[in-house]
């Protein structure tokens, strides 16, 4: 099933992915590394000596959202760009499942859970770092931009359903 195939997410594809130079390649390149779960990894150590509390918080966030990333790109099995378009330019050889991006939702998550728990003066970099993944993964050629959509909305409702879960087991568990 693809249900990537309409005009404005194509053409965007083609917009970002088709306009690469030697500065944005190594760029794009070396960025795309704090977008992969290991990012999380790092995140949930340093969290674990520093705030107990957000580590188990932010565990269960990145765990949700991890398993409906991936039971969707198995359900659905959209083929990524390179697997039915003419001349992508293809910096990684991912063929397999494309929606929605595990990448962009790993960033997303990152996002999502720490927007309010840093200081205002950091949340453009933390915006910032989140959309240069999501342009990363169309540069790369390995993602539409719905893909990027859909990681996004799976982890901001993974981080409200998270949160909810551990407040509600948090009062529970107060109240005896």
């Amino acid at each position: 099933m693809n249900i990537e195939n309409f005009d404005v997410n194509v053409l965007l594809f083609r917009l970002i992915n088709g306009h690469h130079t030697e500065f944005l390649d190594r760029f794009i390149d070396y960025f795309h590394y704090l977008g992969q779960t290991y990012a999380i990894l790092v995140i949930l150590v340093v969290l674990w000596f520093i705030n107990r509390a957000l580590f188990y918080r932010f565990l269960l966030a990145s765990l949700i959202t991890g398993i409906f990333v991936t039971l969707i790109k198995i359900i659905i099995a959209v083929p990524r760009p390179a697997a039915f378009l003419d001349n992508v330019i293809l910096m990684r050889p991912l063929y397999r499942y494309s929606f929605p991006s595990g990448d962009a939702a790993v960033a997303s998550v990152i996002t999502t859970f720490f927007f309010d728990k840093i200081k205002w003066y950091f949340r453009p970099f933390i915006v910032l770092y989140c959309l240069l993944i999501y342009y990363g993964r169309i540069y790369f050629g390995v993602h539409f931009p719905l893909d990027i959509l859909g990681g996004l909305l799976i982890a901001v409702l993974s981080v409200i359903v998270s949160e909810k879960l551990f407040f509600q087991f948090a009062y529970k568990k107060k109240i005896q």
